[in-house]
């Protein structure tokens, strides 16, 4: 058997329990802030519950409103209950005589008797067919101009859609540009 001698045993014993002591020391250290963690995070949210609370009560108290005085709304149901004079010589526009000359412009991108075009959904807007002859001619946009829609042409073509025409309709009837 091995023989340790008294002082190599008696520092290996002050060696363990000085290794106690500062396991010791440290749990209690780590127990103690892990207590002071808990409590600062306690603390924030009371912080933010309380400033939660003050901010809504500031905005209550300065949202309210001044009371009514009622004297001034008998007043003014006095004067609603008074009879009305409507005065009955005005003008009257003609809206559809208005709007009956004018042109638009849209851009054509196709025209074929092909007639699974015409499966589009009525929710389309600026979407237009028209019948040229036994063809049904396809339209898209509605432009108050003819630079606008020339514009739009050529966005068209950069896209992709190489037969893309600007067309003019006049009373939702297509009509002939630069004869």
């Amino acid at each position: 058997m091995p023989f340790i001698e008294g002082e190599k045993l008696a520092k290996l014993y002050k060696e363990v329990d000085d290794e106690r002591n500062a396991s010791s020391y440290f749990r209690a250290l780590y127990h103690s802030t892990k207590k002071k963690i808990t409590y600062v995070k306690v603390y924030v949210v009371g912080f933010y519950i309380l400033l939660f609370t003050v901010i809504a009560l500031v905005i209550f108290l300065l949202s309210k409103t001044q009371p009514i005085d009622l004297s001034q709304d008998r007043q003014a149901t006095e004067v609603s209950d008074a009879p009305m004079k409507i005065q009955e010589n005005y003008d009257v526009l003609d809206v559809k005589g208005l709007t009956e000359s004018i042109r638009d412009y849209s851009v054509q991108i196709a025209a074929t008797t092909d007639e699974s075009w015409l499966l589009f959904s009525d929710n389309f807007v600026n979407f237009r067919v028209h019948e040229v002859g036994e063809l049904n001619a396809f339209s898209i946009g509605c432009f108050a101009t003819e630079d606008e829609a020339n514009v739009f042409r050529d966005k068209l073509i950069d896209m992709g859609i190489k037969d893309a025409w600007v067309v003019a309709y006049e009373n939702d009837k297509r009509i002939i540009l630069h004869q």
